[in-house]
C-alpha cells in the first residue's frame, strides 16, 4: 500500500497556480499566463504575483521577462522573438542594480515602469538614472498624486462578473 503524501501537507490552490506560473514564466507563455491571472479574483492575483517573485529571487532573466508581461510589453509568445523589449531591459538594469520589482518599481500595462521608491532610485548611479531617463517619459508624482494613479490602474485590471 502506497502512503503518498501520508503526514505531509498538500499543495495549496495558490500553491499549484504559482507552480504552473513559474513553469509559464520558464517557457515564456504569456498566454498560459493570462489564463491564470484573467480567472482569479484580485487577491489571487496578488498572491500568485508574490509567489512569482520569491521564485525569481536570484533568476534575473526570468524576473525582467515576467516585468515585461507585467507591463503588457509580452502580450503574445510570438512578441518573446522581438530583438528588444525596453520595459523588460529597463527592468533588468534596476535589479542588477539593486531594486526590487514590486517594491521599489512597479510594471504597469501600457508599457509604464512607475519607480516607488525615488530614494533608492536617487541613490542609483548616475549612468543607470541617465539611462531611465533617456529611455522614459520621468514624471515626478506627490503621493497622493501616486496612490490616485493607482487606484485608477487597479480599476483598470479589476475584472467584474455580471
Amino acid at each position: 500500500m502506497c502512503a503518498k503524501g501520508f503526514g505531509q501537507s498538500q499543495p495549496t490552490k495558490i500553491d499549484k497556480l504559482v507552480e504552473s506560473a513559474v513553469r509559464y514564466c520558464h517557457k515564456r507563455q504569456p498566454e498560459a499566463l493570462d489564463k491564470i491571472f484573467d480567472n482569479l479574483p484580485v487577491k489571487l492575483n496578488q498572491q500568485v504575483v508574490t509567489g512569482i517573485l520569491a521564485a525569481f529571487q536570484k533568476d534575473i532573466d526570468t524576473l525582467s521577462w515576467f516585468c515585461g508581461y507585467m507591463a503588457s510589453e509580452i502580450n503574445r509568445t510570438q512578441d518573446n522573438q522581438k530583438p528588444h523589449h525596453p520595459i523588460a531591459e529597463l527592468s533588468k538594469t534596476l535589479i542588477t542594480s539593486g531594486m526590487e520589482p514590486f517594491i521599489d518599481f512597479m510594471p504597469y500595462p501600457g508599457c509604464r515602469l512607475v519607480i516607488l521608491n525615488s530614494e533608492k532610485f536617487e541613490s542609483l548611479p548616475e549612468s543607470i538614472q541617465a539611462i531611465v531617463q533617456q529611455a522614459f517619459d520621468i514624471r515626478e508624482s506627490s503621493s497622493e498624486e501616486a496612490h490616485r494613479i493607482n487606484n485608477a490602474l487597479l480599476q483598470e485590471l479589476t475584472v467584474t462578473q455580471d
